[in-house]
């Protein structure tokens, strides 16, 4: 049985935050640029697409994540390991948690669903960063997020903690900053700042939300996390275009999609208009 790629974009983008209109169509074009794409089958579990709709491999985990190179993380019963693109172990499932593959990594755990540590480990299945955290993210521009306790820092692929557990929720490292945010007092809509990896401000200007960089801007609220408009930083933490959008996405060869009410649109890294 063959299933459409659109069903199976509708799937993987079902539920994800942010998705405009102009966005989903474009998605659609880079649904298989790193592989099979996930999709669930009629029986309920969850498989591989090809390009052309037949399935890569079968509909048989109760759960997957999408391929990282030529691997990606498959659930087969309480268990998570990790298939490449014919569907055959090359990490057999033995984790309670497994993350996607990120510069030679990934996030994951053999402990108790909820309160086991998280380390990262190698494309052999190996433990490169002992499993010692409360949680871990995917690396991203060298540095890992980790979770202790509460707080959240950055290890290098090294395991070295380079940006000691702060802040209270963080982004990822892109063109070398991250946007991290510490509670101030109660009251204070400006808590989220840039840092680079030594831990040290970026630059002073403070935003009530900011995310990571890409291709030289970052999406940022200014004033007010709930009903702010979003605009875009430079690199220096100067507002490159004006935060009047109610909804923005990072941007992506050279566009990005924003919505203002009604009506949605593409947007060039100057804030001009596309057609």
């Amino acid at each position: 049985m063959k299933v459409r790629p659109l069903a199976a974009l509708t799937l993987i983008l079902c539920g994800s935050p942010g998705i405009l209109l102009g966005e989903e169509q474009d998605a659609e074009k880079h649904l298989f640029a790193k592989g099979p794409a996930p999709a669930k089958g009629e029986n309920g579990k969850w498989g591989f697409l090809a390009p052309n709709g037949s399935w890569a491999v079968e509909a048989k985990f109760i759960e997957v994540k999408p391929f990282q190179g030529d691997l990606a993380a498959a659930r087969e019963k309480e268990k998570w390991g990790y298939i490449d693109a014919t569907g055959s172990w090359k990490i057999p499932p033995r984790f309670t948690w497994a993350g996607e593959f990120s510069e030679n990594l990934a996030p994951a755990s053999e402990g108790d669903r909820l309160t086991g540590k998280f380390g990262y480990i190698d494309r052999q299945g190996r433990w490169a960063i002992e499993a010692e955290y409360s949680w871990a993210r995917p690396f991203q521009g060298g540095y890992g997020a980790v979770k202790d306790g509460s707080k959240w820092g950055f290890v290098d692929s090294k395991g070295k903690l380079v940006v000691e557990p702060d802040f209270d929720q963080v982004g990822s490292f892109s063109e070398g900053m991250a946007p991290v945010q510490k509670s101030g007092p109660p009251g204070e809509k400006k808590t989220w700042v840039y840092i680079n990896p030594n831990g040290e401000n970026s630059f002073e200007t403070k935003f009530a939300w900011a995310g990571e960089f890409s291709e030289g801007l970052a999406r940022v609220q200014p004033e007010d996390r709930i009903l702010g408009k979003f605009g875009y930083i430079n690199l220096k933490g100067s507002m490159a275009i004006s935060p009047e959008f109610d909804e923005a996405t990072d941007f992506r060869n050279g566009q990005a999609f924003v919505r203002v009410g009604n009506q949605s649109r593409m947007i060039d890294a100057k804030g001009k208009a596309k057609e």
